[in-house]
């Protein structure tokens, strides 16, 4: 803590000390008010962006809009202005002020913009919010962080409030590590399969936005009990062209290239993105303690190890449309990406009797292979009909996802120990064919209906190979060992929502309903099993929104989500690379299905935000991963529908603004956990956190300073807990070519050069203590450079089949260019 305290305070003294030169001469200033409007609902907008420009101009203020349309915005006096605003796919506004010398407010009321028009004769600089909480999502906007050029989407993701980042790199939202993962508001299969992977490769320029959905509507599919990431790509409708190339490297020997690229001549409009990148992780180590009260024999034991770990991931992605007309839209878009990472490591294993004798004792050199994929398509067609925002989509998506998993490990024994060298190969691929139909209608101004149904067909297999080296040299099959699984989901689902306005208030509700029938084969070297499975869920939503005067928003929401078990949950394939060490899925497993209540209040103006929810949920069937240790010291690990969850959290997220010179953002959470089991007679509890602080000041002109300090612990499963950890960064960026260059140089870890994780882990038969050290400093170089023309233009037609049409939010806030 005294660390986050250290950079708060830097930040604040930096602060002063930019602004004290500007005090020494004073100047007479007048305060201009408003409120932004829709020209045809008359509805305010929130976080339009208003500026004041002189009479050649030139910029003299910007400031952001609040949630409720309201601006406040300081001009010297005398003067002639032109006040300007814009939101994104909105026309600019246009209105000459003048300003006497003993004028010291000026009220121009409510100020129009219309829809879909451009204004080319003034650029506005726009003052776009780090966080924007809304009732329904929040949203972490990359183009707000000075890291961006520098970083991956992990180091985002820890900055991003209510997502937490342990220090093995798995991501939990709402303190689940089961989510949903969206990309520009569609289903991603290859993020859901190798998320971890991706994120870390991934470099963070590569994505406009985050959007965290923790209470979904009714149109979202119900899996992910945590809620659902969306990442909003780099996208955007030009008359012309636009785009961008960045590329970073670090000490360690990472490195992420790519480009972005955009373009519209008449109703055809094409944006293409790709890139690559590498994460290098060196000389980790790790050690095990374990105490097994099954056995004599082998009553304590130890595992001591390094590793190493190279992590290459490259993506492309071609978006184009075709506006038939005003009314008709046909969107294709495909995506492709390959990844992989390779592990190196070797450990000593060594057991001892309830004497200290060493009775068992190897070492095992591992080198393991992950390979990883995705092929993506998508077609839609949107009919958008006269009556405004009224619409008819139509779409279908392929994704194809193969992944190959390859172990080769070499057992050296020492004492009491039979060697072996051991090849394993499993592959597996999954495929998914998604059909899909939304209507929207918005009947009156006051009321909202939706409706739509989906099919998907979910088609996963997985083919092992195990190969023991002979002792003449030659590798031969073991298929007493192998495990497979061939697996079909079929989930057909219908849903419905309505939502009913009237002045400040907003209620939603809505169902969904989902059926699901599985049918498997577990394929063995005995026999093949086929197994099947069915489900039927009606999954209801509820929210409410009202604001109150002066910014003040409270919510209440009711929904249901699911947890549907992966295919690396059911795959029975076991995975023994290391002898001591057995893990395998379970294809018996079950859906969880979670209730979560929401409470929320936000607290929007001028320069601060302030969002604060209260959160209750529960399952009764969550999946867990289980570890078992046998007499012989084995510790055998898989998941089972076994434990009972609840959990009580309180997020709150503070943001606050000085015009550009300085931002403070401040995300924090608490939650209570407890979960337990009757099966297996355990239960545990406890407090676990997670949180941060941002800081970014601007030193010169183009130059900023960003300083990131953001905690993560306490996180609670049924045989463990995880610690507390602290992470730091900070950074210096310098735009050059009137911001179209950027220069950034970022530190991951300055304080420390690498972390020490520990936790236990226990129940009746073992007790477990593990500690991981892990290399974390480094030093990142990036470069990013924008080119083309940067207006947009916003066709009245949607480009998007995967809004939430019934937002509480404006008009403008729900459209996806």
């Amino acid at each position: 803590m005294k660390k986050i305290y250290l950079l708060l305070t830097l930040c604040v003294c930096m602060s002063a000390y930019i602004v004290a030169p500007a005090q020494k001469k004073i100047v007479s200033k007048a305060i201009v008010t408003g409120v932004i409007v829709d020209s045809l609902t008359g509805k305010s907008i929130e976080y339009a962006t208003v500026a004041i420009f002189n009479d050649s101009l030139k910029p003299i203020n910007a400031v952001a809009a609040g949630a409720d349309g309201k601006f406040y915005l300081e001009a010297p006096v005398p003067g002639r202005y032109i006040l300007s605003a814009s939101m994104i796919g909105y026309t600019n506004s246009k209105t000459v002020i003048n300003l006497d010398a003993q004028d010291k407010k000026l009220d121009m009321g409510k100020i129009s913009i219309a829809e879909g028009l451009q204004l080319a004769e003034i650029t506005i600089v726009g003052v776009v919010p780090l966080i924007k909480s809304e009732p329904d999502k929040l949203t972490y906007n990359l183009d707000s962080d000075p890291q961006t050029s520098t970083s991956t989407i992990v180091d985002i993701l820890r900055k991003v409030p209510m997502i937490s980042v342990d220090g093995e790199d798995n991501v939990r939202l709402n303190g689940e590590t089961n989510f949903k993962v969206l990309v520009n508001g569609r289903s991603s299969g290859m993020l859901s399969r190798s998320f971890k992977e991706a994120i870390k490769a991934m470099p963070a320029s590569s994505v406009k936005s985050i959007e965290v959905i923790t209470n979904p509507p009714a149109k979202y599919d119900a899996e992910g009990i945590g809620g659902i990431i969306n990442l909003i790509t780099n996208r955007k409708s030009i008359e012309g062209y636009n785009g961008s190339i960045n590329m970073g490297a670090n000490n360690l020997g990472g490195y992420n290239v790519g480009g972005y690229i955009s373009a519209q001549i008449g109703k055809l409009a094409i944006s293409t993105n790709i890139f690559t990148g590498k994460q290098v992780t060196n000389k980790n180590r790790t050690r095990l303690d374990s105490e097994n009260f099954l056995s004599e024999e082998f009553r304590n034991s130890q595992t001591e190890g390094v590793y190493n770990a190279d992590n290459t991931f490259t993506k492309g992605s071609l978006d184009a449309s075709y506006e038939i007309d005003s009314l008709n839209l046909i969107t294709i878009s495909g995506s492709g990406f390959v990844g992989s990472s390779e592990n190196e490591s070797s450990s000593l294993f060594s057991a001892y009797n309830a004497l200290g004798t060493a009775t068992r004792k190897y070492t095992n050199n591992s080198l393991s292979r992950h390979g990883y994929g995705s092929m993506t398509g998508t077609i839609s067609y949107q009919k958008t009909y006269k009556k405004p925002d009224q619409n008819l989509t139509v779409s279908y998506t392929l994704d194809y996802n193969p992944m190959k998993i390859e172990v080769t490990n070499s057992i050296v024994p020492e004492i009491n120990y039979i060697g072996f060298d051991q090849h394993s190969i499993n592959d597996a691929f999954g495929k998914e064919h998604t059909f899909q139909i939304d209507y929207y209608d918005p009947l009156t101004k006051k009321h909202q209906i939706e409706t739509g149904a989906k099919y998907i067909l979910r088609q996963n297999t997985s083919d092992t190979k195990i190969e023991r080296l002979s002792t003449n040299g030659v590798w031969q099959d073991d298929p007493t060992r192998v495990n497979d699984l061939d697996y079909d989901q079929h989930i057909g689902s219908f849903y419905g929502g309505y939502a009913f306005k009237h002045k400040t208030m907003t209620a939603k509700a809505g169902f969904r309903i989902e059926y699901t029938y599985n049918d498997g084969l577990s394929k063995s070297y005995l026999e093949n099993i086929p197994f099947s499975n069915e489900q039927f869920d009606i999954i209801p939503y509820l929210n409410l929104n009202y604001m109150l005067n002066k910014g003040n928003m409270v919510s209440a929401a009711y929904t249901q989500r699911l947890s549907r078990p992966g295919i690396w949950h059911l795959n029975p394939y076991v995975n023994d690379s290391d002898p001591m060490n057995i893990s395998y899925g379970n294809p018996n497993l079950e859906s969880v299905k979670r209730n979560t209540i929401t409470l929320g209040y936000r607290k929007a103006s001028q320069n601060w935000n302030l969002s604060v929810n209260l959160t209750n949920s529960f399952t009764r069937n969550n999946i867990e991963q289980i570890r078992r240790v046998n007499e012989q010291g084995i510790s055998i690990a898989t998941y089972e529908n076994i434990g009972k969850n609840s959990n009580a959290r309180m997020d709150i997220n503070f943001s606050f603004r000085s015009g550009q010179r300085l931002s403070i953002n401040i995300n924090g959470a608490v939650a209570y956990t407890k979960v337990s089991s009757q099966d297996l007679n355990l239960e545990n509890d406890g407090f676990n956190f997670n949180g941060g602080a941002s800081c970014n000041t601007s030193l010169w002109k183009g130059g900023m300073l960003n300083l990131n300090a953001y905690l993560y612990g306490g996180d609670i499963s049924l045989q463990s807990k995880m610690p507390v950890m602290l992470f730091t960064s900070m950074g210096l960026s310098q735009r050059f070519l009137k911001d179209k260059l950027s220069l950034s140089l970022s530190v991951q870890e300055p304080f420390n050069e690498k972390k020490v994780i520990k936790y236990n882990s226990y129940d009746n038969t073992y007790s477990l203590r593990a500690r991981n050290e892990i290399f974390m400093r480094s030093v990142n170089l990036g470069l990013f450079w924008r080119f083309g023309n940067f207006n947009p233009i916003i066709k009245k037609a949607r480009r998007s089949v995967v809004d939430d049409k019934m937002s509480a939010d404006s008009p403008a806030a729900s459209k996806t260019p």
